[in-house]
């Protein structure tokens, strides 16, 4: 049956519900749906008939759609400022593959993409970008950016550069259905606590203190381009 193999995380569950099947040693909804209706209603009642009907396909409920995330950002700041277009687009493909991996864009295609940079003496610079084609995969959100680059690159050096996805398309119908699966569920809670705590850390200090050390130009023997400073982000 093609909905017993789905998690319980695709029901409209509350956490505790969520947990108190997971420790009944369910985990899909064939699972649950193995169970008697009334045994499921003994224990978690009105409720739980619901989530058994669902789960068994007895009751079909009208599809809602999610709201879009609000804007995605990743961003890195350079040991010293960066001039090579050539540093700065392998740069700006590292930070697009980061922002792909971000949990809120689970579900959905970027359709809508912008640059920022800070630049040398306070100046910034910024480009921007529509596809026509929304989509998930690295190479096809940078193309139109790096042609962009080329095109009108910054007049000085970046001492920051940051990426955007600002405007998202529904993904497939599989990614809606199945991208919150119990696994992810458990590792996006994780997230949000270090989430938590990276946002006071930078209320306490009025400025972002976290940050990875990332590779960027692996072929220069200078320390200062091969390695650049991005946001630290759980």
């Amino acid at each position: 049956m093609f909905l017993a193999r789905q998690p319980l995380a695709v029901l409209p569950l509350d956490p505790d519900t969520h947990r108190r099947l997971r420790q009944l040693g369910l985990r899909t909804l064939g699972d649950l749906a193995a169970l008697p209706e009334e045994a499921v209603v003994s224990q978690f009642g009105r409720a739980g008939r619901r989530l058994w009907r669902l789960a068994a396909g007895v009751l079909v409920e009208p599809v809602v759609g999610r709201e879009a995330p609000e804007p995605i950002v990743a961003g890195l700041t350079f040991f010293s400022p960066v001039a090579d277009r050539e540093m700065l687009a392998h740069s700006l493909e590292q930070l697009i593959e980061r922002a792909l991996k971000h949990p809120r864009r689970t579900g959905w295609r970027v359709q809508q993409v912008r640059v920022r940079a800070e630049l040398e003496h306070g100046a910034s610079w910024m480009i921007e970008a529509v596809l026509k084609d929304p989509t998930a995969e690295r190479s096809r959100i940078a193309a139109p950016l790096k042609t962009r680059l080329e095109q009108a690159p910054p007049a000085k050096a970046v001492e920051r550069l940051a990426v955007e996805f600002t405007g998202f398309a529904p993904g497939t119908a599989e990614l809606q259905l199945f991208a919150r699966d119990a696994s992810a569920a458990a590792r996006a809670g994780r997230r949000r606590a270090l989430e938590r705590a990276v946002r006071e850390i930078a209320l306490r200090l009025r400025r972002a203190m976290l940050y990875h050390v990332i590779e960027v130009q692996p072929w220069s023997r200078i320390p200062e381009r091969r390695y650049a400073l991005i946001d630290f982000e759980p």
